[in-house]
């Protein structure tokens, strides 16, 4: 379960930088590159924006998971 939550912070983290930098650019990079967000057509929002609302459910998997996994470490512990 650690190994999981440690390559999805990574990612996570790495899609952060991403995102981060397309909106420090104001999106140069995928100018005019819209797609709808999750098929609604009336809602369309440019890739870097998609790349953040990605990055924000993956960093909420990536804290549960934390969670869980610092919890089983602590019930493996066996007393001497």
């Amino acid at each position: 379960m650690r190994r999981l939550a440690l390559i999805c912070s990574v990612l996570s983290g790495v899609l952060l930088v991403l995102g981060l930098v397309e909106w420090a650019t104001n999106y140069e990079w995928a100018a005019g590159d819209q797609d709808p967000l999750f098929g609604n057509s009336r809602i369309m929002l440019n890739d870097g924006m998609t790349v953040l609302i990605a990055t924000g459910f993956l960093v909420v998997g990536s804290v549960i998971m934390w969670i869980l996994a610092l919890r089983r470490g602590q019930g493996d512990q066996r007393e001497s």
